[in-house]
């Protein structure tokens, strides 16, 4: 889903005249026929991802992963923008998350779209726990529950604050800016649009497991029915193993992610982090069965935490339920210069940037 442009112009009106500047620059921009970039300016890295949405499937014309350094993104994307000088010439479509920014799936009675518009004015500032505003929100109709005279809707907001950062990071290095959207509603589209060929009641949970976060969503169909953002991460495991050990933080990172022979160790320093890890998801898991009568058979994990040693064998048996690492890199097309091989040792970082460039395709 992404926030509307005309609706973020209104939310940007009191931002600096850069950022305003920048939105109608690109609502007034000719389009662009590189293709659409997804800009992830992640805690550990920038990942870039351009894909060529013209065809079917979608090909990956080109990608960038640039790692972040004494939490300069600026640096960082400018870096990466200097790997692939073609970035600029394309649309981006950033993402936001955190604290500030939240989804909510919520049902109402079926009505139609006249009554909806009205509704929702309430329903928006009913679930999002921030002063209106001080964000940007959107919603989309997902769809009709048969039987039932209710309607699935997806409601999204993310703080003012968090899209200023974005649009003037964009601004300064020169990018055009065509949406926003949050981090784990990107995710969904990756998976709904990448993975695809759901079987029919098919339930899912997908976990992309970043350095400060892991974005989750649980899937029906493909479709999204909860999204959320559990604030649990490879830095969680990281200061863990520095306070227990007394390392510096370097050479903690060092042996998480090169225990050699200490894992043992290791998962028992870490059991408090994935104690509450494995917690935070159980609940989701849980609440999304009391409340749509389906339980996920299926948990998939990808990014960078997604990597430590051992980490989806504790979450199998912690959580009874099936975990696998979402595996992807032979579904995707390719464009000339992109090695296969050198591209699926990267795959389990671009989940996020993959399914902004997709946006496109909407």
């Amino acid at each position: 889903m992404k926030m509307d442009l005309q609706q973020l112009k209104k939310q940007l009106n009191g931002f600096p005249m850069a950022a305003k500047g920048l939105l109608s620059q690109k609502m007034l921009a000719a389009k662009v026929e590189s293709g659409t970039w997804g800009v992830d300016v992640g805690t550990n890295a920038v990942k870039i991802c351009r894909l060529d949405v013209s065809k079917q499937p979608p090909v990956l014309s080109a990608y960038v992963v640039e790692k972040v350094e004494n939490k300069n993104y600026r640096d960082a994307l400018s870096r990466a923008l200097a790997r692939d000088r073609t970035i600029q010439n394309g649309v981006c479509v950033f993402s936001v998350s955190g604290q500030g920014a939240v989804s909510r799936y919520i049902e109402l009675p079926s009505m139609n779209k006249t009554e909806l518009e009205s509704s929702m004015k309430f329903e928006i500032e009913k679930y999002v726990p921030f002063p209106l505003a001080d964000v940007a929100t959107d919603y989309m109709l997902l769809g009709e529950m048969k039987g039932k005279a209710k309607m699935n809707i997806l409601i999204a907001a993310a703080k003012n604050e968090l899209i200023q950062k974005k649009f003037t990071l964009a601004q300064e290095l020169g990018l055009k800016v065509k949406a926003m959207e949050l981090d784990s509603l990107a995710l969904a589209n990756f998976y709904t649009e990448i993975i695809g060929n759901v079987k029919n009641d098919a339930c899912c949970a997908v976990i992309n497991m970043g350095k400060t976060c892991c974005n989750m969503d649980i899937l029906v169909d493909g479709q999204p029915f909860l999204s959320r953002d559990i604030f649990v991460g490879g830095d969680d495991f990281t200061k863990k193993t520095a306070e227990t050990l007394s390392l510096d933080i370097p050479e903690a990172e060092k042996l998480k992610c090169t225990p050699q022979g200490r894992e043992n160790e290791l998962f028992s320093i870490w059991e408090p982090v994935l104690s509450n890890l494995t917690s935070e998801i159980r609940v989701s898991l849980d609440y999304f069965e009391s409340r749509g009568g389906k339980a996920a058979d299926l948990v998939l994990i990808t990014g960078g935490a997604s990597r430590l040693a051992g980490i989806r064998e504790y979450m199998e048996r912690a959580l009874a339920v099936e975990v696998k690492f979402l595996d992807y890199a032979d579904r995707l097309a390719l464009g000339e210069g992109i090695d296969r091989q050198a591209f699926a040792a990267d795959s389990d970082l671009l989940a996020v940037s993959l399914g902004l460039a997709l946006r496109d395709a909407a």
